[in-house]
């Protein structure tokens, strides 16, 4: 787990902007959740599990110092209206909280750092499957940015795998798996993964599935915007020629 030993002195309040969320393609809408719009991403917040179903957001070839390391204090999101997570609920309970927006990948965005560390993007990870298998995965994912303009990344728990262990006062659900998309809009291309919590070994390539699978799973379209056509043909399989797993396996 990345350790952060000095706290920011301030959190902006998140101002919406269009320019600042456009270009996702937000998954469905799930009933009885709420949708929440930060600066850097969305989410899909889900109350009864304590979780977000899906979290979207950009990540850019913008050069990343992977040793940049920054203040960050982990706060309650102002945005949500119901049950919520508070970092006493991970105190002693072997999780580590781990975060679904990475802030390297928005670190670039005025004042976007902050809302990284909200709990509405926090999760309950194992911390070997979270050094040798999610980060892993997000550090490839910024090497393929090298040959677009920009990858849109969907990711959250399997929350069809409920009932759930959970944790603090506020019965936070311990995901058992965790899924990850990765959209390429300027090659028109798509990867999906599905990860057990707790792993942490295994190649990266040996966790892809298409995302037709990972739609069957969740119960969530997840680019409904997209032309129709074009949809099936990128959910339904996947060239694993396309992606260079070599860059990071």
């Amino acid at each position: 787990m990345i350790r952060f030993f000095l706290t920011l002195a301030a959190l902006i309040p998140c101002i919406v902007t269009t320019a600042q969320t456009s270009g996702l393609i937000l998954p469905s809408e799930l009933k009885r959740e709420q949708i929440i719009r930060h600066k850097a991403f969305t989410l899909s917040y889900n109350s009864s599990y304590v979780q977000p179903s899906w979290v979207t957001y950009m990540v850019t070839k913008a050069q990343v110092n992977e040793n940049d390391k920054v203040k960050g204090k982990y706060l309650p999101d102002p945005e949500i209206l119901t049950r919520a997570a508070t970092p006493k609920d991970y105190k002693d309970g072997g999780y580590i909280m781990a975060q679904y927006v990475n802030y390297l990948d928005v670190k670039q965005q005025a004042d976007a750092i902050p809302e990284t560390f909200y709990m509405s993007n926090i999760t309950a990870m194992k911390l070997a499957y979270y050094n040798h298998i999610w980060l892993k995965t997000e550090q490839l994912i910024r090497l393929w940015t090298i040959d677009t303009d920009g990858l849109q990344v969907v990711c959250g728990p399997i929350l069809n795998d409920a009932p759930f262990t959970t944790l603090g006062d506020n019965n936070v659900s311990i995901p058992e798996r965790f899924y990850k998309i990765v959209y390429d809009p300027k090659n028109q291309k798509a990867i999906g993964f599905i990860f057990k919590n707790g792993m942490s070994s295994g190649s990266l390539s040996s966790f892809v599935r298409t995302i037709d699978e990972i739609e069957s799973e969740t119960g969530i379209d997840m680019f409904p915007a997209l032309d129709d056509a074009l949809e099936s043909t990128l959910e339904a399989t996947v060239d694993l020629s396309k992606w260079n797993f070599e860059l990071i396996e």
